[in-house]
């Protein structure tokens, strides 16, 4: 064998392992991985997706996955979003408005205490 055959027969090994000829196994993504099971080929097309986990198709249809988050308000979101962030807002309203009111409660026994008549001792400035 001479020195150029042996050259050709070394850029023909490293040319199969970079390309990921040699058992189906990919050697520069620092894993090996099985032909035919590569993620993009599952996953299908890549849509982006917002800090929800929620993105919009061409049509402008919503679409979440199971474990969807309600975090973006008045974007594409999971449904029930809008109806859970409405109760909390009930909730705190209603509790903002008790608290108010015991407040003015307190303030009014307090001014009513302070109306009542003091009782002057018997036997004094009669």
């Amino acid at each position: 064998m001479t020195m150029r055959q042996s050259s050709r027969i070394l850029w023909v090994i490293v040319a199969v392992l970079l390309g990921g000829g040699v058992g189906g196994f990919q050697l520069l993504g620092g894993r090996a991985e099985a032909k035919g099971k590569s993620a993009k080929a599952d996953d299908g097309p890549k849509h982006e997706v917002n800090a929800c986990g929620c993105y919009k198709d061409g049509a402008g249809a919503c679409f979440c996955g199971k474990k969807g988050k309600c975090s973006c308000p008045g974007d594409c979101e999971p449904k029930g979003c809008e109806e859970k962030r409405n109760k909390e807002i009930q909730k705190e309203v209603a509790a903002e408005t008790k608290k108010a009111h015991d407040a003015d409660q307190k303030q009014r026994s307090k001014e009513h205490a302070s109306k009542e008549p003091k009782h002057k001792p018997s036997g004094v400035g009669q």
